[in-house]
């Protein structure tokens, strides 16, 4: 399908072909007539892509404060190759589009197929023939409107939000400062809602619009324009003012405080440079307000892409309300964004319609539409793998596939691949389709799959990297060990047990090779100090993680990806279980901030092993940058060890230590790749090797994390035994389906018994 990119390096902007977005969960794929292109925030955008480095840093100085933090928590080289990446990625734009629902995700029961809707969300309802958006942002279109004018919803919804802070009740005097697009449909909105509105902009143009829409505007440079003003009110000031402006000074917002009377209350819609001066703000004794976007559950995951629902008797005017009363407005006549004089463009000259944004002696154009020829179709859904294809290793080239391209995987895995002799990268997919498309060109994928299921259904390649976000590990590795191939599955392996027992039973199904990514069992220091240590003897492991703080904001906060103890504590429960001779037997969790395993930042882990050996694992999650990451000591018989960082290892034996260092304090991840290698082409594998690339006890970490969220959440040990059958079967704890009746009768006994399984309590 075509989109319209934009290359943050340069601000080109181009038409280009990216597959088709998937119906997850929670999501409505929709078909564009029509996209909106905001004249305020993306023409920012482009502007600041046209830029020079120092000209970006600029206009964005709380990146220049990110890449900062990173240069100090990651090292130069990392950060330089970030920024770099993210330089050459192409952006979609737009965040307002209408058209015609082709598919719906699961969980979504009040939008269906062939449905006219409006869309809202920057990297959702963007400049394409085919969008994918959750369903909260998504709102039927009435009967009787034209696509093309709900394609203003989203706009709408900004101009409506600024008008519920203001809280002022219909007949009440509102000043509108700004008549750019937000500012033109507020006053139409006011209008429409009985309001006495008035509109201030400095472009005459702007005025004429709106004078010829009915409405009552006057321009900045008016004479006196503050006493105008107050002679059209019969003396009085604005019950509120609204500015909706979008600018670097700071006039829209004095001028705000001249207009308003006692007690007013000024909210900010646009983008403008707040400094309101202490002789009106503080003699008036004004408030100030902001609007954010289009409305209460803006910027919240659980609610935009969770679709979790706010309670209506707490917030009735939600984003999505929102849109569906200026939709509602549309239907009854009481707003014409046709008066609004839109400039139409076909899609393929998005780039024309951008230079129009750019001022011109001609004037500017308030709305700008794309027009999409609507005949895109979705391609037809592969049928699920049947698990006819056997596995066979590779007897030449090894054809490697991925489905997700994000950072982890294109700046350390990737390169570490592409050293491989023999490895050809054969195809790539991920959900939205534009980073497969990116990431496919700069590493030379033969092809860019429609979708994973495509990418499988084609048998077109010999091992598939599972690197997209965690939800989707479990059930995507399961899908490709059924479809015949290989597996190669960044942790976690999944994020409840339901998905662990289904890839086990997958594996165990379909007999191919399968590595986790683990890579810590992979690091030099890891694979040196595990030959070391006394064998069979227990061991006592101290663990110490400052992982740093991240924001509320962060993907690893979605409820759906299982947070930090699910993602990220899972690598440190896998390198104390390499260590260790024993298998694990319980686990408990303490948050130090939370309970949810999907909020909390700081945690300590206390594991037992049936050999006697312990483990526990503190992971600060709320230290500052700067502090050394890891510190893993452990203490048996006649012996302790240190590894700082990876960088060096430290053993005490006999009395005297003695200290390894690592160039570069590799982590494993170059081995891990070696051994993926290595295991697909069935090739012999050294002991180390061998030990470190097992999956039954990487299943086994995969299922210690998920009783420690438990534990977490009621507070209580946690049994690390299994308690299905395929995880049973795969961690040995059970004999196969083939084994004689009394071994497995022998099996089950061990495998599902134990205090806490005899409860229910696993």
């Amino acid at each position: 399908m075509k989109t319209v990119l934009l290359s943050p390096r340069t601000g080109a902007i181009t038409v280009g072909e990216i597959p088709a977005p998937e119906a997850a969960a929670g999501t409505v794929v929709i078909r564009n007539d029509w996209s909106l292109i905001s004249a305020g925030t993306e023409r920012a955008t482009v502007s600041t892509g046209a830029q020079s480095l120092i000209g970006k840093a600029r206009q964005r100085p709380e990146q220049v404060a990110q890449v900062i933090d990173s240069v100090k928590r990651a090292g130069l080289a990392d950060t330089y190759r970030t920024v770099k990446d993210r330089l050459e990625r192409p952006m979609q734009l737009g965040y307002s589009c209408a058209g015609t629902v082709l598919r719906t995700g699961e969980g979504v029961d009040d939008i269906r197929p062939g449905m006219r809707v409006a869309a809202a969300g920057a990297r959702y309802a963007a400049h394409a023939e085919i969008v994918a958006v959750p369903r909260n942002l998504v709102v039927p279109v009435p009967d009787g409107v034209d696509t093309q004018w709900a394609a203003f919803a989203t706009v709408g919804a900004i101009a409506l939000q600024g008008i519920h802070q203001a809280e002022a009740v219909p007949g009440s005097r509102i000043a509108v400062v700004g008549l750019g697009l937000v500012g033109q449909i507020t006053l139409q909105l006011l209008r429409a809602y009985g309001y006495d509105g008035l509109g201030v902009d400095p472009d005459p143009a702007m005025v004429a619009l709106a004078g010829s829409a009915g409405l009552v505007a006057f321009p900045r440079a008016t004479d006196g324009l503050s006493d105008v003003v107050s002679r059209h009110w019969a003396g009085a000031g604005a019950d509120a003012v609204l500015v909706t402006a979008a600018t670097p000074s700071s006039d829209p917002v004095e001028f705000a405080g001249r207009l308003a009377r006692d007690r007013a209350t000024v909210v900010v819609v646009g983008d403008v440079n707040v400094a309101p001066p202490r002789s009106s703000y503080y003699h008036k004794e004004l408030s100030i307000r902001y609007a954010r976007s289009y409305g209460p559950g803006r910027y919240d995951r659980r609610f935009e892409e969770g679709g979790h629902p706010y309670p209506e008797g707490y917030v009735p005017w939600t984003e999505r309300r929102n849109l569906a009363e200026v939709l509602r407005l549309l239907a009854a006549g009481a707003v014409d964004f046709a008066r609004l004089e839109p400039r139409v463009f076909p899609l393929e000259d998005a780039a024309e319609a951008y230079e129009a944004l750019k001022p011109s002696p001609d004037g500017r154009s308030v709305a700008l539409l794309l027009r999409y020829p609507g005949s895109a179709q979705l391609p037809p859904q592969p049928a699920a793998p049947t698990g006819s294809r056997v596995w066979t290793a590779p007897r030449s080239t090894l054809r490697v596939a991925a489905i997700g391209a994000g950072n982890f995987a294109t700046r350390t895995l990737f390169p570490e691949l592409e050293r491989e002799p023999r490895v050809a990268f054969s195809w790539i997919a991920s959900g939205r389709g534009l980073s497969a498309a990116h990431q496919g060109r700069r590493w030379r994928f033969l092809t860019v799959a429609e979708s994973a299921e495509a990418g499988l259904a084609s048998g077109a390649a010999d091992c598939v990297m599972v690197l997209s976000r965690h939800d989707s590990h479990g059930r995507y590795a399961a899908r490709v060990l059924r479809s015949g191939a290989a597996l190669y599955c960044e942790k976690p392996l999944g994020l409840t047990e339901i998905e662990l027992e289904n890839l086990a039973d997958a594996w165990q199904s379909a007999g191919a090779p399968a590595m986790a990514g683990f890579n810590r069992r992979f690091a030099p220091a890891m694979r040196d100090l595990r030959a070391a240590l006394p064998a069979g003897a227990p061991l006592q492991i101290v663990y110490r993680v400052f992982a740093g703080r991240l924001p509320a904001e962060h993907w690893y906060f979605d409820p759906r990806q299982g947070g930090r103890l699910l993602g990220e504590m899972c690598h440190f429960i896998d390198a104390a279980g390499f260590l260790v001779p024993g298998r694990p037997a319980a686990v408990q969790a303490v948050g130090v901030d939370a309970r949810d395993p999907a909020v909390a930042q700081s945690v300590t882990l206390q594991l037992t092993y049936d050999d006697g050996s312990a483990a526990s694992i503190v992971y600060g999650g709320l230290t500052p940058s700067g502090a050394p990451k890891e510190l893993l000591e452990v203490a048996t018989d006649g012996m302790a060890a240190r590894i700082e960082d990876f960088g060096s290892l430290t053993v005490w034996k006999g009395g005297r230590p003695t200290t390894t260092n690592y160039r570069g304090a590799p982590k494993g991840h170059a081995a891990e790749m070696r051994a993926l290698v290595r295991l697909v082409r069935n090739d012999p594998l050294d002991e180390k090797t061998a030990a470190a690339a097992d999956f039954p006890s990487a299943l086994w970490s995969s299922l210690v994390a998920c009783r420690a969220a438990r534990s977490l959440t009621e507070d209580r040990a946690m049994e690390a035994a299994p308690s299905t059958p395929a995880l049973a079967r795969a961690l040995g704890c059970l004999p196969s389906p083939s084994a004689p009746a009394a071994a497995r009768a022998e099996g089950d006994g061990q495998a599902l018994g134990g205090p806490l399984a005899a409860t229910g309590a696993i």
